[in-house]
């Protein structure tokens, strides 16, 4: 059987930069292991693959990479907003539309609005972050990064453990330089103090960037990340809005920040993230931009390696 699939970039105005995110609109009859192959074979860092939804739900979302499920992010639903509008599947209007997406039990509100001609989704959560402060030291951070001692920003900013759902290890450094240098090392990881927490991936940041309109450059390392590799960081945001509002003592309202991910010469993202902070409320989230479509085609559905399939 065939599988209609699409290919965005997200997070941008421009065709062939952003993330490339497949999505398969119809995807309904794959099972987990039919996923997981057609994910490596598309290569990209996200596939989303389109159920349908019940009741009020428009539809439930799977995301796979090439190494596994991974949690729906803002870039896994801008791309599947961006595809279903694309297919008719969702109408949009004028106004503000309001649209309901899945994960199991987990539901996932997106805004899709017309600016300019121009279609923008936001990805909307309340999350309740999980803080914990006890981290590796300076020492361990530097061997499993890769650093020297000067990389890691401990004035401005503190390194946390961060989970808003999926656990990240949030470290501020003092360089785009230090960015891209930093390797992620599976075994000075299990040496340090922290080993025994299950944090697959690390997302590191600095205030220096290359546009001018963005306030942070961020990039996601882990064990199975290759180390010039940088993937979409949609799905830590929340957990990276959560650190910002504990390190710098903001203050309770409504805070705006422009992220970016990628160098402009390569493939650049840029997302808008719009937080309300209240001491005694969930922290609320808004994370938008653009995407553009760029590609369709079909693939048949890979020989199913499910045990029921058997």
């Amino acid at each position: 059987m065939e599988y209609v699939y699409h290919t965005v970039d997200v997070f941008t105005q421009s065709a062939y930069s952003g993330a490339q995110i497949s999505v398969f609109p119809q995807a309904d009859g794959l099972d987990d292991s039919q996923m997981q192959l057609i994910a490596k074979e598309m290569n990209h860092p996200e596939t989303v693959f389109v159920f349908p939804g019940s009741s009020d739900v428009a539809a439930e979302l799977r995301v796979f990479s090439p190494a596994g499920e991974r949690a729906v992010g803002s870039h896994s639903v801008v791309a599947a907003a961006r595809t279903l509008v694309h297919s008719k599947a969702l109408p949009v209007s004028d106004r503000d539309c309001v649209v309901h997406f899945s994960q199991g039990k987990k539901i996932i509100d997106a805004v899709l609005s017309y600016v300019d001609g121009r279609l923008l989704t936001q990805l909307s959560m309340s999350v309740s972050p999980q803080i914990d402060r006890y981290v590796p030291d300076n020492k361990e951070l530097q061997q499993v990064l890769g650093l020297g001692p000067d990389d890691i920003e401990t004035l401005k900013a503190k390194t946390l453990f961060v989970s808003c759902d999926t656990p990240y290890l949030i470290v501020p450094l003092r360089s785009m330089d230090a960015v891209y240098r930093a390797r992620f090392s599976l075994e000075a990881w299990s040496r340090s103090s922290a080993s025994s927490v299950a944090v697959n991936e690390i997302l590191v940041y600095c205030s220096e960037t290359e546009s001018l309109q963005t306030d942070f450059h961020l990039r996601i390392l882990g064990e199975h990340i290759a180390h010039d590799d940088s993937p979409p960081v949609g799905a830590a945001i929340p957990a990276f809005v959560a650190s910002l509002c504990d390190t710098r003592g903001l203050a309770d309202g409504t805070h705006t920040f422009w992220l970016e991910r990628g160098h402009k010469a390569k493939r650049q993202s840029i997302l808008q993230v719009e937080f309300v902070k209240k001491s005694t409320a969930a922290l609320k989230v808004r994370i938008g931009g653009d995407a553009v479509l760029v590609a369709q085609g079909s693939i048949l559905a890979p020989a199913s390696r499910s045990p029921k399939a058997a």
